[in-house]
């Protein structure tokens, strides 16, 4: 019969546990809760420990981060960088410009393309509501440098348009120019464009 230790314990009916050689009673604090040391777990080792911990905490904070892709909690649509590169349109390009022409032959500009905005073009008309020219020349201005993507010669009427139909790009600042050859000092010109607005990537 293996021996208790201590050699005297306060009653038989004493809770005792086995060490491999003796039986011992638990312990138990001065409030009378059982009180156990645990020497050995069978969880994997260092479970517990504070660099596992922080490794979770780091893996729970990017899962949060995820949280602020969401353009708001619940519903159905990421936030994904670049997607407004994807086709995808800020608003319809209606406009039209009237203005008084820059000299005898010379040109009237549009309106130019606010900032935080592209402006992809797809048709041009304009003309000269004074005079008739005998030329008319189209020029994509971009960062002030003028690239012609249209020209037409002929005999036009007074007010008859010169028409272009395509896909030219232009970003802040860059504007479309008419060109009147032909044209007088003083007369009144006109441009109107058509396409659609987008936004830079942000």
């Amino acid at each position: 019969m293996p021996e208790v230790l201590p050699g005297h314990v306060p009653s038989p009916r004493t809770l005792l546990a086995w060490d491999g050689t003796a039986y011992r009673p638990i312990t138990i604090n001065a409030a009378g809760q059982v009180e156990v040391d645990v020497a050995l777990s069978t969880v994997a080792g260092g479970i517990a420990t504070a660099a596992n911990q922080a490794t979770e905490i780091t893996a729970l904070q990017l899962i949060d981060d995820l949280r602020a892709a969401l353009e708001s909690v619940a519903t159905d649509r990421l936030i994904v960088r670049g997607e407004n590169q994807l086709f995808s349109m800020k608003g319809v390009l209606p406009l039209y410009r009237s203005a008084v022409i820059s000299g005898a032959d010379g040109y009237i500009d549009s309106n130019s393309v606010p900032a935080g905005e592209y402006w992809i073009v797809t048709t041009i008309m304009g003309g000269d509501a004074t005079t008739a020219p005998t030329m008319m020349r189209l020029w994509n201005r971009h960062d002030g440098v003028a690239v012609c993507i249209h020209e037409e010669i002929k005999a036009f009427a007074i007010a008859e348009r010169t028409e272009w139909a395509g896909h030219t790009c232009l970003d802040q600042g860059d504007n479309i120019r008419i060109g009147c050859i032909g044209g007088l000092a003083g007369d009144t010109c006109f441009i109107e464009i058509s396409g659609y607005r987008m936004t830079p990537e942000t």
